[in-house]
């Protein structure tokens, strides 16, 4: 029989169960390791058999962890978690300081670049790559800062509040000379460009008409799945853009856009800044969000 010596059942087990808890889900841990939900269930069982426990509660639906099931998970998920920091920075070599942000494509072009070159001011010797991305569930890559609207709790990562927004309607000034505003029914009426996001977080037209109160009918008008490309298609007269008033500063600071009307609301959540716990991470990284949250 072979020893173990830190006394651990086999960590094929231990790897499948946190996957299984992370996703409360045995089909969504299956998909994610490439296996069969049976193969799942097969690892689950001989591990709750190997500590003589349950680990999920199985009298109710769905796939609850019991008390134990949750203690072993945030174990597992906090010491995984800091063996993965563990091995990217030993990935690293002595002289490899660049740090990896991600960002949507609003964030990365209209609200960073800025901020990124005064940074570079200060701190010509760290370098910085952007991960763009509008899918809040890429993976594949590995970065040390990002940046988002609205936060999931977990409890392998940290963040800091970067700023909270104003969500405003946004035109060009030839659509808002041509269609003046008039009033909130009228508003929706008009040509309204919605965004067909992956990220839910971020808020919609009717999201917005309902915190105003407005429970009418709401125009179709054009719909885009990239935000970037909602804020050219109000830039060349076509319709309506809910704006981020703060993160479309520059759009609308150059003249292409302007706020039409005079209504707006706070944006339900902020923007926000997550990274690992701050005893995982590199200096430069630190640095360099410091910086950020400094400058809103």
């Amino acid at each position: 029989m072979s020893r173990r010596y830190y006394k651990l059942p086999p960590l094929t087990s231990l790897a499948t169960f946190e996957t299984a808890a992370r996703h409360r889900s045995f089909k969504g841990a299956a998909e994610e390791l490439g296996v069969t939900p049976g193969a799942v269930s097969h690892q689950i069982k001989f591990l709750e058999t190997e500590l003589g426990l349950s680990l999920f509660d199985r009298k109710h639906h769905g796939n609850n962890l019991t008390d134990h099931g949750e203690s072993l998970f945030a174990v597992l998920q906090s010491s995984f978690t800091a063996v993965s920091s563990t091995l990217a920075n030993l990935r690293r070599s002595a002289s490899d300081k660049e740090v990896i942000i991600s960002g949507t494509t609003a964030v990365s072009f209209m609200w960073l670049p800025p901020r990124l070159a005064e940074f570079w001011k200060q701190h010509p010797e760290i370098p910085v790559n952007q991960h763009v991305t509008d899918n809040p569930d890429s993976q594949g890559v590995a970065v040390d800062l990002k940046i988002c609207y609205g936060f999931v709790e977990n409890e392998s990562t940290q963040k800091h509040t970067l700023f909270q927004d104003e969500l405003v309607p946004l035109c060009s000034p030839s659509f808002a000379k041509e269609f003046p505003y008039t009033s909130i029914e009228d508003l929706a009426q008009a040509p309204l460009i919605h965004l067909r996001a992956k990220d839910k977080n971020w808020s919609n037209w009717f999201s917005w008409f309902n915190a105003l109160g407005y429970k009418g009918k709401i125009a179709p008008g054009t719909h885009v799945n990239n935000y970037m490309i909602g804020l050219q298609v109000a830039g060349d007269g076509m319709g309506i853009v809910l704006g981020w008033k703060h993160l479309c500063k520059p759009k609308i600071d150059s003249g292409e856009l302007l706020i039409y009307g005079d209504t707006s609301i706070p944006a339900p959540s902020a923007l926000y800044i997550m990274s690992e716990k701050e005893e995982l991470l590199p200096e430069n990284v630190k640095i360099l969000r410091d910086f950020l949250i400094a400058k809103p």
